[in-house]
């Protein structure tokens, strides 16, 4: 993120809905569909907090896409959806929009 990189403590991978009747562009950003890939991940580094506003969408009409390497084999491209600061660290969810070998 912003060409820095953080250790994902935990991380689960679902299928599911999105709250839209039918596919759609959201705030002119992003496509979505009625599903999607969506990640929820844990990352203690406390760090993270001075890129996390920058890269969730919202009222941002930019926003980073979140790159995640999985065993130094596959990667992840995301959206960050939303949030969450734990006295642990940060608990992220994502929308996966892309993948590709390493």
């Amino acid at each position: 993120m912003q060409d820095k990189t953080f250790a994902v403590d935990n991380s689960e991978i679902t299928y599911s809905d999105v709250p839209v009747n039918r596919p759609t562009t959201r705030g002119g950003v992003y496509h979505t569909d009625t599903m999607a890939f969506k990640a929820r991940t844990t990352i203690s580094d406390h760090s993270i907090s001075a890129v996390l506003s920058k890269a969730m969408l919202g009222p941002n009409q930019e926003f980073a896409q979140i790159e995640v390497v999985i065993n130094n084999t596959i990667r992840i491209f995301a959206n960050l959806t939303n949030y969450v600061q734990k006295s642990t660290g940060y608990d992220l969810s994502l929308i996966l929009v892309d993948t590709l070998p390493k």
